[in-house]
């Protein structure tokens, strides 16, 4: 074939792909640069050869095989004309999800409204003397004022709305990727036995590959908690929040730390968050004291640093930052502290006012 002609099948590939992924099919620059490679493979006198081509290329999934074979005549018979069908589909498909995202909206706001404004029923009387009641209705969330407001100034009413909000909250944690594999759609490593399972009496004119991908584990946590005498407005909430992620990550690790430092992981085992506080508040002895952060991260560093943070551990150390201790030694040991760990991050509730 001539460069023109070569040039002109290209780009009727190109536009062919496109036709397709208008259609509904997956189709990536990937597949349309396989297609055109492929092209050059075959005899383009035979058309049953070309269309085998395309749908190897093409097609991942053998459901969309009817719907190739019809898009395949329909194109192919003249592809300069073919513009009109692409609007069609283009025009069909966007409607589609102007009609999705309507429906989701109007869903939305029917929720919205059935919480905000529930208990009110509408008087359906028809006295024309009885007075009309509006009501106002705010959407007042108190979870947004919590999130603003300095626990210091917290109520006791607040403490339990807060509490309230920790538990219910969805908190994700890190992964990490392990060596052993697992049955997955990622196209990782092929997995040969369930491949040659699947295709030994195959329903269909290609082969269905099977493949294996890397499990995933939640990284572990390790949290160190200031409890000096310029962290107690946040103590009690910071301690509701660590037993709230414990339940939830059980490879979370807690300390302590003032003047010394304190593991309390044992206590936060307790199904009751009040049982699990009550411990830790008799076992730790440095409450509202000073504070001596390098020290107590040269003992964390030391004692347990090779106990707990296998495994790509993520450190959370929440305090404030006031030290009375060596400032030297503090630098040293956070960066002793930063390179045994996967990733570490200083919490300080001051930042926020």
């Amino acid at each position: 074939l001539s460069a023109a002609i070569k040039s002109r099948l290209h780009d009727a590939i190109t536009v062919f792909g496109r036709f397709l992924r208008q259609a509904g099919c997956r189709i990536g620059t990937g597949e349309v640069m396989s297609a055109i490679e492929a092209s050059s493979k075959i005899n383009l006198s035979n058309r049953e050869d070309f269309r085998h081509a395309l749908k190897a290329c093409f097609i991942t999934n053998y459901k969309m095989i009817p719907l190739f074979d019809q898009l395949f005549d329909l194109y192919w018979r003249n592809p300069d004309r073919i513009e009109n069908v692409s609007d069609i589909l283009r025009k069909l498909h966007e409607s589609r999800l102007n009609q999705a995202e309507l429906a989701s909206m109007k869903d939305q706001v029917k929720e919205l409204y059935n919480k905000r404004v529930e208990g009110f029923k509408e008087n359906n009387n028809n006295n024309k003397d009885s007075e009309k009641k509006q009501f106002d209705v705010f959407l007042y969330s108190p979870q947004e004022i919590l999130r603003k407001k300095r626990f210091d100034t917290y109520t006791n009413e607040e403490y339990e709305e807060a509490k309230k909000f920790i538990s219910l909250w969805k908190w994700k944690f890190g992964e990490r990727k392990l060596r052993r594999l697992k049955k997955g759609r990622t196209p990782y490593r092929l997995n040969i036995r369930d491949t040659i399972r699947k295709n030994i009496f195959p329903a269909q004119n290609f082969i269905e590959l099977d493949w294996k991908d890397r499990k995933t584990k939640q990284r572990p946590l390790v949290v160190l908690t200031d409890i000096s005498g310029s962290m107690d407005h946040y103590s009690r909430i910071l301690l509701h929040f660590i037993f709230t992620l414990h339940s939830i990550n059980k490879h979370l690790e807690a300390f302590t730390f003032g003047t010394r430092l304190s593991r309390i992981t044992y206590y936060l085992r307790k199904k009751d968050a009040n049982d699990a506080l009550e411990l830790i508040n008799e076992s730790v002895k440095d409450w509202s004291g000073g504070t001596k952060i390098g020290e107590t991260l040269e003992t964390f560093n030391r004692i347990w640093a090779r106990r707990v943070l296998s495994g790509g551990a993520v450190v959370l150390i929440i305090s404030d930052g006031w030290d009375t201790g060596n400032i030297e030694l503090l630098t040293k040991e956070t960066d002793r502290l930063h390179r045994s760990c996967h990733r570490l991050i200083w919490l300080n509730p001051n930042l926020g006012y």
